[in-house]
């Protein structure tokens, strides 16, 4: 694991300042295809950990399905926020999930997180996504620049830009299985990559 907290709360705890952050939802269209997957195929499901929960909509679907949620953010503002909606949230960052015990989860979220990450710091968040999660991942990594045009790399907020393909890459490399999700037999829907660590 590796303690990246400060660094990441410095570039994105500001942005919840902004109104766009407050009406961004990008989880729930991917949420629904996964409960098809999860009746369709008898999954149980019993506990959620969100990485990058951001304001808790994912815990609020969650919370209505009955299942056990826990959301994981690097700004403190939306986890206290969070905390007052009475969901469970802790501030930490992806690749330190140290509070956390081994196997602890059902299935690891985590939505528009990994192209915030360095590249550097991928690894460290996989292996810890691996080491907290029993069944299932449900990723989803943006393979573009950030909407807003951010070329320099001190302004960028996508850190690490790859396309669907690496991303696949990545994830095999991780020793994780992926499940086609999408129509037609598609590795992911949205963009969203179904994972299981391989053999299980």
């Amino acid at each position: 694991m590796k303690n990246t907290l400060k660094f990441y709360s410095k570039i994105y705890d500001p942005l919840f300042d902004k109104a766009y952050t407050k009406t961004a939802n990008r989880g729930e269209p991917a949420l629904r295809k996964f409960q098809e997957l999860i009746n369709k195929n008898n999954l149980e499901i019993k506990n959620v950990i969100d990485v990058g929960c951001a304001w808790g909509r994912t815990l609020r679907y969650w919370k209505k399905m009955g299942v056990k949620a826990t959301g994981v953010d690097v700004s403190k503002k939306v986890v206290l926020k969070n905390k007052r909606k009475g969901y469970e949230c802790h501030l930490a960052s992806a690749t330190d999930l140290s509070i956390f015990k081994d196997k602890k989860f059902d299935l690891y979220m985590a939505t528009d997180v990994y192209e915030h990450l360095r590249t550097e710091d991928l690894s460290c968040a996989i292996e810890e996504a691996k080491r907290i999660t029993k069944k299932y991942f449900l990723i989803r990594p943006h393979p573009t620049l950030d909407k807003r045009g951010r070329r320099n790399i001190r302004e960028a907020l996508h850190l690490t830009v790859w396309s669907i393909e690496k991303w696949q890459d990545f994830f095999e490399d991780h020793d994780l299985e992926i499940t086609k999700i999408g129509e037609d037999g598609e590795i992911t829907y949205k963009n969203v990559f179904l994972l299981k660590i391989t053999g299980e």
